[in-house]
Formats: C-alpha cells, sequence, structure tokens
C-alpha cells in the first residue's frame, strides 16, 4: 500500500460514494474506517505538484528611515482622516520626506493609497512598488534616488529625475551631458525630452548647435519650439529669429523730452487682445525672446531699455516675462523696485513651472521681488498669499513670513468671520519657517478651528520631523 494507490483507487470511491464497497485487497486495508483514516493521512503529507513556471518579485530595498512613531501618527490623520489635507500641504509632505529622507510605514501604504499613488515617484522606492504592484512588468518605472545616480543609470530614472541630473552634469561637464542625452534621445517620451531640452539651458554654447538643429524636425512641436528659442540664444547666432521679429513689429521706439531728448519705447497692443489674454500674450509674444537679442535689435543696453519703457506697464510687464525666463533677477529687481508697484498680478495667470529651472534660493529671491506683502492694500485678494505660496514651493525667509502675518489682506481675513477658504491658511502653514511656527499658531488660534485645523496638524508634524531629524 501506498500513497499513489489511496488517491487513485480509494479516494475517488470515497467522494462518489462506496455503496459498491471499497476495494480494500487493492491496499491490504481490513475495513472501510481503516481505508478513510490512511487515505487523509495520505492528503496530509502529500506534496502539491510543482508549477511549470514561477514569477518571482524582486525584493525592494529602500534605505530611508521610517516616520517616527509621532510622525506618523500626524502624517495618517492629515492625509487619512474625514478631512484629508489640501494639496499644498500634501506637496509640502512630500518635499519634506524627501529632503530629511524619511519613508512612510510599509503598514501606511494601503492606508494612503490615494496619497502614495499621486506622489510614488518622490516617496520611495517601497512606495513606488506598492503602486505599482498591480501594473504589467514591461510597464514598471524603477526607483532612482538622486544621490545614486550616474553615468550608468541615469537613464532608468523617472524623468523629473533624470531631467535633475542631465541638469546638474550640464553644469560640471555640457559635452559629457549633451552626449548622454542624443544616447536615448530616440527612447524616450515627447514629455521627458522636453525636459532634458530644458536642462541645456545650463551652460548652453555653440557646441550645441548641431545637437539642436536636429530637432528640427522633432515628432513634438513643444520640443521643436524650446530647440528654435534655444538656438537662437547661442552665441554668434546669425540666422532668422521669428520670435524676435515678432516682438520688434510690436514696439516703437521714439525720442521724448523738450530739451534733454531721451529714447522712449512704446507698445502696441494687437486689436484682437482684450484685457483678460493681454498678460497671456506678452509671455507668449515676449516670454521666448531673451533681454540681450531684443536690447541688441533696439541699440540698447538692457538697463536703458527697462529705462526707456517705464510708463509702458504693459512693457515692462513682457520685460519682466523675459527677465524671469533668463534668470535674471538684477532685472527683475529693477522693474519691480522703480516701475511695477503690482507686479504679483502680472503672474495670477500662470503656475510656477515657469520657475522649474530655479534653484531653491532663486526661487526665494525672485518671490521676495515679485511678491511684496508691504504694497498688498486692504482690497488685495486673499488669494494672494495662496499665489505667493504656490511660487515659493517651500518655506519662505522670516523677513518674508513676517511682512505676510502684518499685510492688510491677512488682518482683513482675521476680521471676514470665516469667509476665507482652508487653503489660504494651509499655504501660511507650508510657508512658515521654524522659527515663526509659533507665531502663526497664534494667529490661527483666533480662526475656524473647522478651517484651521489641518494647517496646526501640518506645523506640528513639522516640528516633529525636524526633532527626529536632529
Amino acid at each position: 500500500m501506498n500513497v499513489p494507490d489511496l488517491k487513485n483507487v480509494i479516494l475517488p470511491k470515497l467522494l462518489s460514494g462506496v455503496r459498491d464497497g471499497l476495494p480494500l485487497d487493492a491496499i491490504g486495508a481490513t475495513d472501510c474506517l481503516q481505508a478513510l483514516a490512511l487515505t487523509g493521512q495520505a492528503l496530509r503529507f502529500d506534496r502539491p505538484r510543482h508549477p511549470e513556471q514561477f514569477q518571482v518579485e524582486e525584493s525592494v530595498v529602500d534605505h530611508r528611515a521610517i516616520l517616527p512613531d509621532a510622525a506618523r501618527k500626524l502624517v495618517l490623520r492629515l492625509l487619512s482622516g474625514k478631512n484629508p489635507a489640501s494639496g499644498p500641504l500634501a506637496a509640502a509632505i512630500v518635499r519634506t520626506l524627501a529632503e530629511r529622507k524619511f519613508r512612510l510605514h510599509p503598514f501606511d501604504l494601503p492606508k494612503l493609497e490615494p496619497f502614495v499613488k499621486a506622489h510614488a515617484e518622490s516617496l520611495g522606492a517601497e512606495a513606488l512598488a506598492f503602486s505599482q504592484r498591480e501594473t504589467p512588468v514591461a510597464q514598471k518605472q524603477n526607483y532612482f534616488a538622486p544621490e545614486q545616480l550616474n553615468d550608468d543609470n541615469w537613464m532608468h530614472a523617472s524623468p523629473a529625475v533624470k531631467a535633475g541630473y542631465i541638469r546638474t552634469r550640464r553644469a560640471s561637464d555640457p559635452d559629457a551631458a549633451r552626449a548622454m542625452v542624443e544616447a536615448v534621445w530616440t527612447s524616450e517620451s515627447a514629455d521627458s525630452r522636453l525636459r532634458l531640452l530644458e536642462a541645456f539651458r545650463e551652460a548652453l554654447s555653440e557646441k550645441d548647435a548641431l545637437f539642436l538643429k536636429g530637432l528640427e524636425k522633432d515628432r513634438a512641436p513643444r520640443v521643436r519650439e524650446l530647440a528654435q528659442r534655444l538656438l537662437v540664444r547661442l552665441p554668434g547666432f546669425d540666422g532668422d529669429d521669428p520670435n524676435l521679429r515678432a516682438a520688434l513689429e510690436r514696439i516703437k521706439l521714439s525720442k521724448a523730452g523738450l530739451i534733454f531728448k531721451r529714447t522712449a519705447l512704446t507698445l502696441e497692443l494687437p486689436a484682437t487682445v482684450r484685457d483678460f489674454t493681454k498678460m497671456a500674450w506678452l509671455n507668449e509674444t515676449f516670454g521666448p525672446v531673451g533681454l540681450e537679442p531684443l536690447a541688441e535689435a533696439l541699440s540698447l543696453p538692457v538697463d536703458d531699455m527697462v529705462a526707456a519703457a517705464e510708463k509702458q506697464s504693459d512693457l515692462l510687464a513682457a520685460f519682466l516675462f523675459m527677465a524671469t525666463r533668463d534668470r535674471r533677477l538684477d532685472v527683475v529687481r529693477t522693474i519691480t523696485d522703480r516701475h511695477l508697484r503690482d507686479s504679483w498680478e502680472a503672474f495670477s495667470q500662470f503656475d510656477a513651472q515657469m520657475l522649474a529651472d530655479y534653484s531653491p534660493d532663486m526661487r526665494q529671491l525672485w518671490v521676495e521681488h515679485i511678491f511684496r506683502p508691504d504694497r498688498w492694500a486692504a482690497d488685495t485678494s486673499p488669494w494672494t498669499i495662496r499665489q505667493t505660496a504656490q511660487w515659493l514651493d517651500g518655506q519662505a525667509t522670516e523677513d518674508l513670513f513676517s511682512a505676510i502675518v502684518q499685510s492688510k489682506p491677512w488682518h482683513s481675513l482675521r476680521k471676514d468671520n470665516g469667509r476665507y477658504e482652508a487653503d489660504i491658511l494651509d499655504s501660511m502653514a507650508v510657508m512658515s519657517p521654524s522659527s515663526m511656527r509659533s507665531t502663526l499658531r497664534a494667529e490661527l488660534a483666533a480662526l475656524e478651528p473647522a478651517k484651521s485645523g489641518n494647517a496646526v496638524l501640518f506645523l506640528d508634524l513639522m516640528d516633529s520631523l525636524e526633532t527626529a531629524h536632529a
């Protein structure tokens, strides 16, 4: 008697009924109960058949430290409660976890699934693997922390991380960075190609000309347009620049003054441009044009060109867009200090993507030049605070934050008896530097708890993370 006999002879009879009796002689049993017991024991120790093929999941290694318990509880309250954190708070949490090299507890990933899926690329290898657990193997993304990238693996990272790596390499070795991009160009998506090309703003030189000219037939219109804008900014470019030509067609140069003649610039808007589309038209027409090429075409130094437009607020806004794209913070400051008192309004229709290639320090300076809380009037919308936080994308300096707390829109918001959105309070929490959190808590204590609750929890979380990281 052996296991195959019990399975092949006795088990079918037991399953179908034993009215015809069991073949006890075949297995050497004396009665039915003994046969039943032997069959049961045989099934206990019988191993299942091996599958013909295996699919082995790669193990995920995430070297970030798990959130401390105190911070973990606050994250769960903020992101999985009945009143989940707003977009600005969620983005700030992701940014802070990345900066301090913390990761979510594995047990919390299912509880925070919507948040994890929205920010998986920034939350670490474990979160990315969780978000892609049902994604086909061929479509899964690899996770590479920025500090783990090198010239051999950079192309396997996410588009944003790849662009950041190439931007860094452009700063140290432009030729090597260009060669790496050329090697993978045809295999990249349109969005990834655009991001990589944006990185060429760093250390742009005549050596990039051949590569940029080759993009004239790229299948993505946005890539072709950006390549053309970069090409015309190369030193010594002598070809046609349609963007510069279009801008010059709208500027009239004249002489003003009775005794001392000075140059004056006037902007002529198309008849089809209305007030609500004016800023978009100015950015579209003048944004792609560099300050230096335009000043050279007008035979003026950049500073004189700005001064010549002192009474033309629309033209000054156009110069402001150009200076922003050129990262000429000195020109940005000149325009906002001397000419445009309400410069923040020019950017109300745009998003912070315009500062995508700014470093955090440059972004802070730009925001301080553009958004002037001391100039905000009582009728300035409190949403300007939200706008400031969007462009800043991080903590404000003590001077800027103190000015916001003392600004008229913030004081009017406190007197408005609930006629404000929680997003504005969340934006204040995101911008608050650590030294000003106690001040902001005192300000929030006077407001509706239902609207200020998440902002206070966020401040507690930031304190907890800084303590754990110390």
